[in-house]
């Protein structure tokens, strides 16, 4: 059985055909909602752990409603001494999302293999004794790097974000990360994030958002570009 949801929230996600970045941004500065950048933009590194089954893929390819994906996040640099990687546990009942975090012990992604730093970082990790269980049965399936804007509504009630330049690597168990990203075209994809209460209140923003919604599981989308 799936824990609660914890911070239940809706997560409608966007594709920006035809358009750059700098007509993305410019389009989202103009908006209705007065969309103010909330922090600097920064790139995401996320390194996704499934079963050896792929089961977390398939149920989001078959839209199974109750399901989940496991990562382990962090920002900014790539490789070197990463100081404050975190493992998040994404979950969705029908269409709302909640997310738990757990803080991990700092490792160093250096070219060598990845699982035994995971494992190292997660045996030191304070986690529920049954997430420990379950990551446990996961290995490395794919890992993937963009550059993340962030925006909020002036009332507060809407967070807006844009994902660019993604790239995406084979992550396994016994060769880590390879070496060499592939990006994913000129693919910009956006996320409009609000909570249950605001649902009501979602279309008078999504109708001054000229983009094509879409379900853009970067998860499903890396697994899919590379095999």
């Amino acid at each position: 059985m799936m824990p609660m949801l914890p911070n239940p929230r809706y997560e409608w996600k966007f594709v920006a055909d035809g358009l750059v970045l700098a007509e993305v941004l410019a389009l989202i500065r103009r908006h209705p909602a007065a969309f103010r950048e909330a922090y600097p933009a920064r790139f995401v590194n996320n390194i996704y752990l499934d079963s050896h089954g792929r089961s977390d893929y398939y149920d989001n390819i078959i839209g199974v409603a109750n399901r989940s994906k496991t990562r382990v996040r962090w920002y900014g640099p790539l490789s070197g001494q990463i100081a404050k990687p975190v493992l998040e546990r994404k979950l969705k009942r029908g269409l709302i999302s909640g997310k738990l975090t757990h803080a991990l012990p700092g490792f160093a992604v250096n070219g060598g293999a990845i699982h035994p730093l995971l494992r190292s970082a997660f045996d030191a990790a304070l986690l529920p004794e049954r997430l420990r269980f379950d990551v446990s049965q996961r290995e490395p399936s794919l890992f993937n790097r963009y550059r993340r804007y962030y925006f909020l509504s002036a009332d507060g009630r809407f967070r807006l974000t844009v994902d660019t330049d993604l790239q995406f690597g084979r992550a396994s168990a016994s060769n880590g990360l390879r070496a060499t990203l592939t990006p994913f075209a000129r693919t910009l994809i956006l996320e409009l994030k609000f909570g249950a209460t605001e649902a009501e209140q979602a279309d008078r923003v999504t109708n001054s958002l000229p983009f094509r919604l879409a379900r853009s599981s970067k998860y499903v989308l890396g697994i899919g570009r590379l095999g």
